[in-house]
């Protein structure tokens, strides 16, 4: 198997909404406005293939002066742990983030995993819940 990965590579909103449904991201999947609205908001949108499969993808977004926030990290739990997620942050890397503070907030199931990256853990972060 070999993973293909791709910078600018749109997927449709099913493609899109199937492979969040095959990850461990706690996302909205029901508003498709919404998903469009991801999908095409986002400045970076990087996706990994297998074939004619797209089985993760990285998003987010930058000022490409100072900043980068890194919205999703997605990758299908069929494909967990053969470096995938570490490649899509490496196209980040190398594409606009090597020289910008990149921050995320890392979901329960990936605590420990940005820290395999180089990302520092830091208490004095907050965070407002949306409302329903």
């Amino acid at each position: 198997m070999t993973i293909k990965y791709e910078k600018e590579e749109l997927l449709t909103i099913p493609t899109f909404r199937d492979l969040i449904k095959l990850t461990t991201l706690n996302r909205d999947v029901t508003d498709d406005d919404k998903l469009l609205n991801e999908r095409d908001n986002s400045d970076f949108f990087y996706t990994a293939w297998d074939g004619d499969e797209v089985v993760g993808y990285v998003r987010g977004l930058t000022d490409y002066a100072d900043v980068l926030y890194v919205a999703d990290l997605g990758v299908d739990k069929a494909y967990w742990h053969q470096g995938i997620g570490r490649e899509l942050m490496a196209m980040v890397d190398a594409g606009i983030g090597q020289h910008l503070h990149q921050v995320l907030l890392a979901s329960e199931y990936a605590a420990d995993y940005y820290a395999k990256l180089g990302f520092t853990k830091v208490p004095r972060g907050y965070i407002k819940q949306p409302q329903p």
